[in-house]
């Protein structure tokens, strides 16, 4: 038998050793896996879905995908508890409850027991307290802002908002062109 001969045959044998489980195990193994398991570092399960309906009202679902789609969520979560301070970390959790306190006492209801028109509501009541709290020098990192702060920012750094939302990315931008029309490039770009 010479070399050539003796290949073919080696590679025959291996060929019939990858038929069914075999091949099967490999090709289950080829799949990308979606990351199910994820758990928050530091707000509850609870807190996390309360962020993430509040986000979605903040930048929703249209022909472009919503904070949801983007996770913002999990950018929040991991955004409060890296940089924020403990004390922070505590005012925050502690004034996420804003949102169930002006829902019971509007709707005599949880936040997240409400229908989208409602929640909506109750945003506009939480935007108009922040408003009047700004006039006031009361309370200038109202709970609303910085929510919004982390959305906007998470949404912005995330896949789904670079290339499937309000950006467009290109990795190599071009060449600067400070005065251009707005209308001809048609979104705002993500370096």
């Amino acid at each position: 038998m010479d070399r050539r001969e003796a290949l073919k045959a080696v590679s025959l044998i291996l060929g019939y050793s990858l038929t069914g489980t075999s091949a099967l195990v490999l090709l289950n193994g080829c799949k990308a896996e979606s990351n199910t398991d994820w758990a928050p570092n530091f707000f509850s399960e609870a807190e996390i879905k309360l962020i993430a309906e509040i986000a979605e009202i903040i930048l929703p679902k249209t022909d472009t995908p919503g904070a949801k789609d983007a996770m913002c969520e999990r950018y929040v979560d991991e955004a409060v508890f890296l940089f924020y301070k403990k004390e922070d970390q505590q005012k925050f959790k502690k004034d996420l409850t804003v949102f169930d306190d002006y829902a019971k006492n509007k709707f005599s209801k949880a936040f997240m027991a409400l229908n989208q028109n409602e929640k909506e509501k109750i945003l506009e009541i939480v935007v108009k307290s922040m408003l009047k709290n700004e006039k006031d020098q009361k309370n200038k990192s109202h709970i609303f802002k910085k929510l919004k702060e982390l959305t906007i920012s998470g949404y912005c750094t995330s896949e789904v908002g670079t290339k499937g939302g309000l950006l467009e990315y290109r990795p190599v931008p071009g060449p600067y062109q400070g005065c251009i029309d707005y209308i001809s490039v048609g979104k705002t770009w993500a370096l």
